[in-house]
């Protein structure tokens, strides 16, 4: 019986020094301490190099770090362990967006809609990869789904007056900037002064 104890017990004690070392990065991330998290996410991928959940996090660090080189590795490496991480997808949209690589953040926003069709994020990344790429019809399509499944998404109605103002449609623009201003965007509050006063 006393054998017994001792193994549950020791099983219980490395389960939580597991969990501890797991969430110690997602800790750290959450208080904004990025290189410190990559360090923990790393002391963890060591042991456990195909834990996805790490490897995002460690991706998202580095790229709060501005280190998108490193980000781009661990997404993609999150890809190739689960084909379906729509997280990774909305990153590597986001990734590519940031290097002017349009249709590569299209493609990549396409995929994560694929997946997961109620996700505004990823309609919000369609339509701004659009909007570069000049095909205005299905950027504005593209910010519509995002906001009708989200209504608080501000960036997305600051992007769509944006399109609007292109369009020579002021007066739904400028509703939309007045949206994005009521929803906390700081952009929106220039492009009201700019062109709806």
């Amino acid at each position: 019986m006393k054998n017994i104890l001792w193994v549950v017990l020791a099983a219980v004690s490395m389960l939580a020094c597991e969990t501890e070392d797991r969430t110690k990065g997602d800790s750290l991330y959450a208080s904004k301490e990025y290189k410190s998290a990559v360090k923990a996410y790393d002391e963890y991928l060591e042991l456990h190099p195909t834990h996805v959940k790490s490897l995002y996090n460690r991706g998202r660090s580095y790229e709060e770090l501005k280190e998108y080189d490193k980000a781009l590795a661990d997404f993609n490496q999150v890809l190739e362990l689960d084909k379906k991480n729509t997280s990774a997808m909305l990153s590597l949209s986001k990734y590519y967006y940031r290097a002017e690589k349009f249709d590569q953040s299209l493609f990549y926003a396409e995929s994560a809609i694929k997946v997961k069709d109620d996700m505004a994020e990823g309609f919000f990344w369609v339509a701004r990869a659009s909007h570069h790429m000049g095909d205005f019809p299905k950027a504005k399509a593209a910010y519509n789904n995002a906001i009708n499944l989200n209504k608080q998404y501000g960036e997305a109605y600051l992007y769509r007056g944006a399109l609007k103002m292109q369009e020579d449609k002021k007066t739904g623009a400028c509703q939309d900037f007045k949206q994005a201003k009521n929803l906390g965007i700081k952009e929106a509050e220039a492009a009201i002064k700019k062109y709806c006063n």
